[in-house]
């Protein structure tokens, strides 16, 4: 199960990569794709989860932003993965979740310091202690601040669908993020 989940997060960042690279830009606005990483730290907000695995997780993301003239109501759609991981007495426990985020400025972009807030919908591929390949969909609350015109700091509430581990123990991956992040 523990190679099927790894195989999975890395076929999805790969089909992620396609996505960017690939040569259809039909719908494309100015046709710039910008790309972010990000890293930090995730707190899992459900009480069995984090006594599975402990209070604070790893958490590294990867967001592209591919430039689509379709903005929904003056927003900016953005694509990405994130890996929010823990080793537990050598066992890998960890979510992923594919997102289709969009996000709206909250401040003017003339300010120094910018805002935003966004949400968007996803699939999250999880590992808890007891159980290992489980999906379910969920969705992303996001606030950030840009630093500057390549760093940020962002938070993040992910909501999880429900889920049982192997041994009947009703989980959930609900958790907060924080992370500082760079555009390129």
């Amino acid at each position: 199960m523990r190679r099927m989940s790894l195989m999975i997060s890395i076929a999805s960042v790969l089909g992620l990569v396609a996505l960017v690279q690939s040569g259809v830009r039909a719908d494309m606005g100015d046709g710039r794709v910008t790309v972010s990483l990000k890293g930090g730290a995730f707190f899992p907000v459900h009480g069995a989860m984090k006594d599975q695995a402990s209070d604070a997780w790893w958490y590294l993301g990867v967001d592209v932003d591919p430039g689509l003239r379709y903005k929904p109501a003056n927003g900016t759609v953005h694509l990405g993965v994130d890996f929010n991981f823990r080793d537990v007495q050598g066992r890998g426990v960890f979510t992923v979740p594919l997102l289709a985020k969009v996000t709206w400025p909250i401040t003017p972009s003339s300010e120094s310091v910018r805002m935003y807030g966004g949400l968007g919908p996803g699939v999250y591929f999880i590992n808890s202690r007891y159980s290992g390949a489980v999906t379910k969909p969920g969705i992303q609350f996001v606030a950030g601040m840009d630093l500057g015109e390549r760093v940020y700091v962002e938070a993040a509430y992910d909501w999880v669908g429900a889920f049982y581990d192997d041994l009947g123990t009703p989980m959930r991956a609900d958790a907060i993020k924080v992370a500082l992040g760079i555009r390129f």
